[in-house]
């Protein structure tokens, strides 16, 4: 009786913002652990989905009895559903491609690349042809592109870069006097 007399007098003593707060925070708490238990049934029914779906594609599903009206429904229904399958491929396997290609088409069909040696084959078969080049510095060269014959089809080869070799004796000699050298540094 002590323990509930103790708390009425608690509570007179407590102001009107005390207690709006008091609820407030009450009210709070309560909707983070509803917020809480909504995140967690939500992870626990995607998880669940997962399994499911797992389940339903590694193991075939049980067989259910049927009975014989409803499988002979199901029966023609396959039966018909098959045929037209049937009926699908064969029209299909009969129409002719109909695909009309314009010039541009045509052209970029005959230009096509398909394989690895064709593009080796392609290298230097066309070439842009320039009517002036003109130097602004030393290192800038600016070329003016010929607009009345844009593509060449000369093969421009490019000179052969030959290296060159030196022998095991000329390389024994300058190793030799790499270490001389560096003897004389030290």
């Amino acid at each position: 009786m002590q323990i509930i007399n103790d708390i009425i007098s608690f509570i007179k003593t407590l102001s009107l913002v005390d207690i709006v707060f008091f609820f407030a925070v009450v009210a709070l708490m309560l909707l983070i652990i509803t917020l809480i238990h909504f995140v967690l049934e939500n992870k626990y029914n995607e998880e669940v989905e997962d399994k499911e779906e797992s389940i339903l594609k590694s193991e075939p599903a049980p067989k259910l009895e049927i009975s014989k009206i409803e499988k002979k429904d199901d029966d023609e229904n396959i039966l018909k559903e098959a045929n037209d399958l049937l009926e699908i491929a064969a029209a299909l396997e009969q129409a002719e491609p109909s695909s009309s290609l314009n010039h541009y088409e045509e052209e970029q069909e005959e230009k096509a690349i398909i394989s690895y040696e064709e593009l080796l084959e392609r290298t230097n078969e066309w070439a842009i042809n320039y009517s002036e080049e003109e130097n602004i510095a030393e290192d800038l060269t600016i070329k003016k592109v010929d607009l009345n014959n844009l593509v060449n089809k000369e093969i421009s080869l490019k000179p052969e870069i030959k290296v060159s070799v030196i022998s095991y004796e000329k390389e024994e000699a300058f190793l030799a006097a790499l270490k001389e050298l560096q003897h004389l540094l030290n």
